[in-house]
């Protein structure tokens, strides 16, 4: 049954106390279904239950990520209440290209195409607000190259070497030996390498691989960690308690540990060691430059835009 709410109007015919209680019952489930999607919250498990969507979000991201990024569930937000609207649609609706980020609520909300839709009332706006936040883009890209593919997004609901997997980060795939970038200030909290040859798992049986984890605890509000996964055999320029900054070259693109080829596994973590969503963090307006490539020699970490 379609998600679009609309009107219902139900004419009665007949007089009959059984009629009239069986046609009040048959508009009250109607209703129930119709308000299936915006009865609760739009919980992560309805984010994480996205295999049908799962293709189609990869394909739309890689067409627009270049120009701000726009979660999945602000699309399903909308399409699961209008499936007419498609994610290509919704994707540069809820995009601002100027800014390079997803917009604010409010503002898609102003759009002839949904203004009318129930996603867009108070009390569901209400409901919802802590899946619709627009990111304040504390971050820089982990690459320097637009040569890449997004081949699995957080929270991606996902098949790895024969084991389900809910993804716990952003899998960025390019060549190897592309360098890899720090995407914030802070200090390298642990390098660890594993494996010597940049082979997949299939091939190398270790699940570990070369990862380097950084604790991002300058400029910012919050503390966060960043773990940079399936990096190239030797490739680490930091080593643990090394200050790095924005655009900070720490390592080189590999397939080392759980990987399936040459992939860069960008992750984000809270204080808590909370998963969050790392492309959230992304401003996209900052690109690497003489200027604001951060020199741990000299501790030097301007990051301009």
């Amino acid at each position: 049954m379609s998600k679009k709410k609309k009107n219902i109007f139900i004419k009665i015919i007949g007089g009959s106390t059984i009629l009239t209680i069986a046609c009040g019952m048959i508009i009250l489930i109607c209703v129930l279904m119709i308000f299936d999607f915006f009865g609760g919250k739009l919980t992560k498990d309805k984010i994480q239950n996205n295999t049908e969507y799962a293709d189609e979000y990869l394909r739309v991201v890689n067409l627009n990520l270049k120009n701000g990024y726009v979660p999945l569930q602000r699309l399903l937000y909308f399409s699961l209440e209008d499936n007419s609207l498609t994610f290509d649609t919704l994707y540069t609706m809820n995009q601002d290209i100027e800014m390079k980020t997803a917009k604010g609520i409010n503002s898609v909300c102003i759009d002839e195409r949904v203004k009318n839709m129930g996603a867009c009332s108070a009390d569901t706006l209400k409901e919802n607000e802590e899946y619709l936040v627009v990111s304040s883009g504390h971050f820089n890209f982990p690459l320097d190259t637009s040569n890449y593919t997004v081949t699995s997004f957080f929270n991606e609901e996902r098949i790895i070497y024969g084991e389900n997997n809910i993804h716990n980060g952003w899998d960025l795939a390019t060549s190897a030996q592309t360098p890899v970038y720090s995407v914030c200030s802070g200090t390298v909290y642990k390098v660890n390498y594993t494996q010597s040859e940049n082979i997949p798992y299939d091939q190398s049986g270790n699940s570990k691989g070369n990862t380097i984890t950084i604790r991002c605890d300058e400029d910012y509000n919050d503390i966060y960690y960043v773990v940079f996964a399936h990096l190239y055999p030797n490739s680490a320029k930091v080593k643990a308690g090394d200050k790095v900054g924005h655009w900070t070259q720490i390592a080189s693109v590999g397939t080392t540990g759980t990987s399936t080829g040459n992939h860069l596994h960008y992750q984000v973590q809270d204080a808590n060691w909370q998963l969050l969503d790392g492309m959230q963090f992304i401003d996209f307006k900052s690109t690497r430059t003489p200027s604001n490539e951060f020199n741990q020699f000299n501790g030097e970490a301007p990051f301009k835009r």
